[in-house]
């Protein structure tokens, strides 16, 4: 008894030590008055494409997580990443299918059975790993079957933000930049009540930007600078168009890079460009209302929780990426398809596919 009590005790601790209940914002600003340092302790969240007025307290962590453990680079980018895992599958044998649409998951007696392809191809299959939108995958992949039905009738998932980001090749460098640099907001709840609540771009936003060649020098040319810039927007509404509203918000995001950070001239400096809206995020890569970080972490005692990735309700179907168990983020994207593959793989040598 005392043993169990102990651990009893022990668990409760780690529970009360959650702060279940309270969110990020009101956690930091209980330890730290300074508005501006607060600011940036709990900007943290948006790393999962919330807002720290509404998120957990427990993602307070990502602060911790990142100061105390580092940030990793990986050299040639981030589609080295990917680059990597499909020369590593190729070398085990496995056939990868490029541009090849997904329109359906076909399912029978409670189980999958094969997907179908946007060129009419069927695929024989008893597994499937989704790495589309959870919610997209139930609505779209699986519309028709009772499982989407049963899904959308309990689906309280809200979408994360989405974002805009500028990709700019400029003839010149900032030396004021480091690698990673954040361009805050002047008033943090005016921005989010304007991303979060009225769903339009915030009239003064915080911009995050990426020198990726102060760390990796052959992404530009000597002297010059490669841009990554990245503004979060509401997800997509109704009577969002951002084909027009896109150079309006570019010149918002120029201005507060001149006005802020030191970056005169920022405009002639340009030499290449393109960019990414909310629209294009939705198209292409499935995900729900054009949301960068898949499902919003709303929700003061369980909005951490992401739909698990081996799913019950239909044999042979896993879930994995922001959308997924454990959470958006390259490193927990990742995670994701790594629990997706092990749940898989503990399944088939269990004999459940047997």
């Amino acid at each position: 008894m005392e043993v169990g009590g102990a651990f009893s005790a022990a668990v409760l601790k780690d529970v009360l030590s959650l702060k279940m209940g309270r969110s990020v914002a009101s956690i930091v600003r209980s330890h730290v008055p300074e508005h501006r340092v607060s600011q940036m302790m709990d900007h943290f969240t948006q790393y999962v494409g919330s807002s720290p007025y509404a998120s957990p307290a427990v993602l307070c962590s990502i602060a911790h997580m990142q100061t105390e453990e580092g940030i990793w680079y990986p050299i040639g980018g981030t589609r080295a990443v990917p680059e990597a895992l499909s020369k590593l599958a190729g070398e085990l044998g496995v056939d990868i299918r490029t541009g090849t649409d997904i329109l359906r998951i076909e399912t029978g007696g409670g189980s999958v059975s094969g997907v179908t392809t946007a060129g009419g191809e069927t695929i024989a299959c008893d597994a499937v790993v989704s790495n589309c939108d959870a919610v997209r995958t139930y609505r779209e992949l699986l519309s028709g079957t009772p499982e989407s039905t049963k899904f959308e009738k309990s689906n309280r998932y809200e979408a994360a933000c989405s974002g805009v980001v500028l990709y700019l090749g400029l003839n010149r460098r900032y030396e004021q930049l480091l690698h990673h640099n954040f361009v805050f907001s002047k008033d943090p709840e005016e921005e989010f009540d304007y991303i979060y609540k009225k769903g339009q771009p915030a009239p003064d936003p915080t911009a995050y930007v990426c020198a990726p060649a102060i760390s990796e020098p052959e992404v530009a040319p000597d002297g010059c600078e490669s841009l990554y810039i990245l503004v979060h927007t509401p997800y997509l509404r109704p009577g969002h168009d951002w084909k027009a509203m896109l150079p309006g918000y570019r010149d918002v995001i120029l201005d507060k890079l001149e006005r802020t950070a030191g970056m005169e001239g920022i405009r002639d400096a340009i030499v290449t460009e393109n960019s990414l809206t909310p629209e294009g995020i939705h198209n292409r890569y499935r995900v729900l209302n054009g949301a960068i970080y898949g499902l919003a972490s709303h929700g003061k005692f369980t909005g951490a929780f992401k739909p698990g990735n081996r799913r019950k309700d239909l044999h042979g179907l896993y879930l994995a990426g922001g959308a997924a168990h454990p959470g958006p983020g390259m490193p927990m994207v990742l995670m994701s398809g790594w629990i997706a593959a092990d749940s898989l793989d503990q399944d088939v040598t269990n004999g459940k596919f047997a």
